[in-house]
């Protein structure tokens, strides 16, 4: 676990140092830190995943007495939670800083909105997907989660989730123009989530 948060260091935060929950938060931290990561780094990248890390597994443990069996679902709700705030400080600082840019130079700064295709029309038709639907399909390729555990990450039941990426596979199937049970399919889709995450 080289370079990443220190596990005694979030526990003593709150000042708690029951042993019992102690160790059963600790044995969750090690069995979780590296998905939790993970799902980080394929969404923020890797100067930024640190923190978003250290964050989920603070809420962790102040909310350790309330937390599922299986955990990680909960942790990769509190993690998506973590990456949207920051997004949006990310966000209103890039907008003050084009602001300051405008106020010290006359010149206009261009517009980069409509930013070059990718070569590889996979990920073009899984970029053009709407964000809920990119969402359930990451997080089943990547971190290879079940329906039920889909529901707890985006906030719906199991029933619900099944279907948000059934209609989502579809929908990137028909942008592809061919079906989503031709052989390697699955490894097409992580391969678009993929490029998608580092454009």
């Amino acid at each position: 676990m080289r370079g990443g948060p220190d596990v005694n260091a979030v526990m003593n935060e709150t000042g708690s140092s029951a042993d019992h929950r102690v160790q059963q938060f600790t044995e969750m931290f090690e069995s979780c830190y590296g998905p939790v990561l993970a799902y980080a780094r394929r969404r923020v990248g890797a100067d930024l995943a640190q923190d978003i890390v250290a964050e989920t597994f603070l809420a962790g443990w102040r909310n350790f007495e309330h937390l599922p069996s299986q955990p990680l679902p909960w942790l990769y709700r509190t993690a998506h939670f973590a990456i949207a705030n920051q997004q949006r400080a990310l966000a209103r600082r890039g907008r003050l800083d084009d602001r300051a840019r405008l106020l010290a130079s006359s010149v206009t700064i261009p517009d980069h909105s409509e930013r070059v295709a990718a070569d590889l029309e996979l990920s073009a038709a899984f970029r053009s997907l709407t964000e809920a639907d990119r969402e359930v399909i990451r997080l089943a390729a990547w971190e290879g989660l079940t329906a039920a555990a889909i529901g707890e990450v985006v906030g719906c039941s199991a029933i619900a989730a099944k279907g948000r990426l059934h209609r989502a596979r579809q929908r990137l199937s028909r942008r592809l123009g061919a079906g989503m049970e031709q052989p390697g399919a699955p490894a097409l889709i992580q391969r678009a989530a993929t490029e998608e995450s580092v454009v």
